[in-house]
């Protein structure tokens, strides 16, 4: 390859390369270097010169000055990304929701998950939460406040330690609570710990709300609560669950935290049937 055609290659890769780097910046800041490195690699693979530091220089402000001059080839560049992208996210999208459908009785209807609020209510709230995500801490009182005010509502919990090492104790902890009847509470509590819930921590709690601790010890290492774990972390993977908290409501899958309006407005679409099967892929922050 002649050292012009490869400063062209390194120029278009660039201009991808910054295209990228200003959509998707965390993208941009792992691909952009390894770019450049590859296209003058690729130039020197064949037995020319590789460019020196100059060269290189003189490349990056030659881009530079071409974006700056034509701004539509970075929209022309993503929007050529997107359309790219579509049809993949297209095809994820209807594989959750037919996944969702499918599901609907295991999410609504499993007979150990804990629960609150009425137990023969019309609509239920289906909640997969990490107790160290701040977004599920922020969200707990809502969740108890709205079973409250509403008697016609059911909130199932789907412990799903996503902080494996440090979770798993607390959900397991949690779920062998249900056994003596104290879920709620000790959930709750649980919720406003600080930091990561050591065994300490969860034994004083259970101390305090009156639990037998040999027996909640016990029922925390029996193999039907390893079963419930990782049954959670099987169907959450079916039906797309990527980030804590998620919500079912209905046929809907909701993504992140929502305010205690968001929920009632999807409370109220529910009761009058016109939740559609919406699933949103993207979640609206990284999974905890």
């Amino acid at each position: 390859m002649s050292e012009s055609r490869g400063a062209i290659l390194v120029a278009v890769l660039l201009v991808a390369a910054v295209a990228l780097a200003i959509a998707f910046p965390q993208i941009g800041e792992r691909s952009g270097p390894i770019v450049a490195e590859r296209a003058a690699g690729a130039s020197s693979s064949n037995g020319a010169a590789p460019f020196s530091d100059f060269q290189k220089n003189e490349i990056r402000n030659t881009v530079r000055e071409y974006l700056l001059e034509n701004p539509t080839v970075i929209v022309e560049a993503i929007e050529g990304l997107q359309r790219r992208q579509q049809p993949a996210a297209a095809g994820q999208q209807h594989s959750g929701n037919n996944a969702l459908s499918a599901n609907m009785d295991r999410l609504v209807n499993a007979r150990r998950d804990p629960s609150i609020g009425n137990p023969n209510a019309t609509v239920t709230v289906v909640e997969f939460f990490d107790c160290q995500c701040p977004y599920c801490k922020r969200m707990a009182q809502d969740l108890a406040k709205l079973v409250e005010e509403d008697p016609d509502l059911r909130v199932v919990f789907k412990e799903f330690p996503v902080f494996v090492t440090e979770s798993t104790l607390a959900n397991r902890a949690a779920l062998a609570a249900v056994k003596q009847g104290k879920y709620q509470e000790f959930h709750l509590a649980v919720i406003k710990l600080r930091g990561a819930p050591s065994e300490n921590a969860l034994f004083r709690l259970a101390d305090r709300l009156g639990l037998d601790q040999d027996r909640l010890r016990r029922d925390m290492e029996s193999q039907e609560i390893e079963t419930m774990i990782q049954s959670n972390y099987r169907l959450a993977q079916q039906i797309v669950v990527r980030g804590t908290p998620a919500f079912i409501v209905g046929d809907q899958l909701v993504p992140g935290a929502m305010s205690p309006e968001g929920i009632r407005e999807l409370i109220a679409q529910k009761r009058k049937g016109s939740l559609s099967l919406i699933h949103i892929s993207e979640p609206t922050r990284p999974l905890y």
